[in-house]
């Protein structure tokens, strides 16, 4: 019988060593129950994220959470729900898990993941919902933008119908961008989509990101809000 290599910790988030690590790559050891770094250990729980949160609660997905405001402050708000938070750098994922240990936090996990690779741990049906926040815009290089074709085939595997995709940005041509695009997507809808969200009704509910309090205090600058739900 062959046995199974136990990997080295540095094969979890690098194809070949390096001389020198981030720091907070190895403090990720601190908060297990926090942080979910090993992709099989992710993907053996396809399709039974239940059985990890330990309740039937609705799961709901972040792509990009930074140092974890919008996910701590979801998780506080809607104690009902479970929170799977995506982030890759080191020491966003270890302030997240910080942060929700001292307001012992039990509804939120935060796993080191790229965001394509979400059908490869995420089961048909699984989440409720996606929040996207201020993605890169790439301007100049649209095609590499997060909000495209290839995201709705992914939720077409693991969302629910009448589930939400949740999408804010501070880049007003993204906002139009993603309006104009939804016009030839299929099976999806926005049902609601406003260029000032801190004017809308919306505002009242809205959960802000660290990035978002930035561009209100700082730079004065409206945020753009779109809510998309999948139909069929």
């Amino acid at each position: 019988m062959t046995e199974t290599r136990v990997k080295e910790y540095w094969e979890h988030f690098f194809e070949k060593p390096k001389k020198h690590y981030n720091p907070y790559m190895e403090r990720l050891k601190e908060y297990p129950e926090y942080i979910m770094y090993d992709a099989d250990i992710m993907n053996s729980y396809k399709g039974k994220w239940k059985e990890y949160f330990k309740n039937d609660n609705p799961i709901y997905i972040e792509i990009g959470s930074g140092s974890g405001n919008f996910a701590i402050g979801m998780c506080q708000k809607y104690p009902e729900r479970n929170h799977v938070a995506m982030e890759l750098r080191f020491k966003r994922l270890h302030s997240s898990a910080r942060k929700s240990k001292n307001y012992g936090l039990t509804n939120v996990l935060f796993l080191r993941r790229f965001g394509e690779e979400i059908p490869e741990f995420m089961g048909e049906n699984e989440i409720e919902g996606m929040y996207i926040n201020f993605p890169d815009p790439w301007e100049g290089n649209e095609k590499n933008r997060i909000i495209q074709g290839a995201l709705f085939e992914t939720l077409d595997k693991v969302m629910k119908v009448g589930g939400k995709l949740f999408f804010k940005t501070d880049h007003d041509q993204y906002y139009l961008d993603v309006l104009e695009l939804m016009k030839d997507i299929k099976n999806y809808e926005v049902v609601y989509h406003t260029s000032d969200l801190h004017k809308s009704e919306k505002a009242v509910d809205n959960v802000l990101t660290e990035f978002e309090q930035l561009f209100l205090n700082k730079f004065k600058k409206n945020i753009n809000y779109i809510e998309i739900q999948k139909i069929k």
